[in-house]
């Protein structure tokens, strides 16, 4: 006599959810550049500021070619 075997395991039903987190593969590190928000806002109000001052500046009729912000190094 053959031997006998179990029936197949049928899955759970209803399907039990999923996550979706987790089913992509994980991020290389080289692949992905940090963005440091804190960073680009400093430095997006530091442009603003500059151009803010070579404004009042020319208001004032201060020579821009000679004081513009890093038009011209002091040697």
């Amino acid at each position: 006599m053959p031997p006998l075997l179990a029936p197949p395991a049928s899955p759970a039903w209803p399907p039990l959810p999923r996550s979706p987190y987790g089913l992509e593969p994980p991020l290389k590190g080289e692949e992905v550049a940090l963005v440091r928000l804190y960073l680009v806002a400093f430095e997006e109000r530091q442009r603003k500021r500059e151009r803010r001052l070579v404004l009042v500046r020319a208001d004032f009729g201060i020579d821009l070619d000679q004081h513009v912000i890093g038009a011209r190094r002091a040697a």
